[in-house]
């Protein structure tokens, strides 16, 4: 199954660095033959800088196509064992609308989310997807990117139904908008692990119970201390910043059977969302 994935993988990534070897030589030899042939040299290094990340460039995309047909069959076939009655639409993904919505990000320069499964388990409704954010800085002179955000967004029905956002940020996170009132809780752990910010004071402290606390406590240090929370509508939005994708097949890295136990280590974190947090129960109604 993965041998020859491997050889066409271990193909382009050769190329990937022939590339990337041309274009480096390229800005290498810039400067001395800067100071041979004058401005000349711009044009001379023009060709093989460029040539070279765009060669590099397209074997990065046949890696990731490689990846995208992996994954159609192998995520589709692993889901289905876990969730029967489930879709999984590889490049489709949360729109920023429905993210930003959430409260929980931020709108940012560059967005993008693919792995889409949607499906049911134990009449709980959810949606996840992979979801990454960059920022695009210019100081006039040169422009950087910083990825704001990278990893799983979910999204859950909750046994209830609010009238306002609430939202339990990590310490770290940005504090959101004035119409936001920060809630301080009567546990002391609580506090000290995750913000609580709610619209309405009475729904906090109504939702935020010490047993839903700690299955809460629970899930932030299982995911060290990178996930947070939106309480909206009738739907419990959960983001976790993990800093990787979680179905992708990577360049460099060996592909072998260990990505179908990661495939079904994603598959049953949904589970346990819907089980930790008691998702199927009517507590709330």
């Amino acid at each position: 199954m993965f041998q020859k994935l491997n050889e066409d993988k271990a193909r382009y990534e050769r190329r990937m660095l022939l590339g990337l070897g041309v274009t480096v030589i390229a800005f290498i030899s810039y400067i001395p033959l800067g100071i041979a042939v004058g401005m000349i040299a711009f044009f001379i290094i023009s060709l093989p800088f460029l040539g070279g990340a765009i060669y590099a460039g397209i074997n990065l995309k046949k890696i990731k196509d490689i990846s995208n047909e992996f994954k159609k069959v192998y995520v589709t076939d692993e889901l289905k064992k876990v969730f029967p009655a489930s879709t999984y639409i590889y490049n489709h993904g949360f729109t920023e609308e429905e993210v930003i919505k959430t409260g929980l990000l931020r709108k940012q320069d560059r967005y993008a989310s693919e792995d889409m499964i949607s499906g049911n388990f134990v009449g709980v409704n959810f949606r996840c997807s992979d979801v990454l954010q960059k920022e695009v800085s210019n100081n006039g002179k040169s422009s950087s990117v910083t990825t704001v955000f990278r990893g799983r967004f979910y999204e859950f029905d909750f046994p209830k139904s609010f009238k306002s956002n609430l939202l339990l940020l990590q310490p770290y996170n940005f504090r959101p908008f004035s119409n936001f009132e920060k809630i301080k809780m009567e546990s002391i752990k609580f506090n000290s692990e995750m913000k609580v910010y709610a619209k309405n004071e009475h729904e906090a402290f109504y939702l935020l119970t010490p047993q839903f606390m700690e299955r809460l406590l629970y899930m932030d240090n299982k995911y060290n201390d990178k996930i947070s929370f939106s309480f909206l509508d009738n739907k419990l939005s959960i983001a976790i910043d993990s800093r990787k994708d979680y179905f992708d097949i990577k360049p460099f890295k060996t592909v072998n059977k260990s990505i179908i136990s990661e495939y079904r280590d994603e598959l049953n974190d949904i589970k346990e969302f819907i089980r930790v947090l008691q998702l199927d129960q009517t507590l709330f109604k």
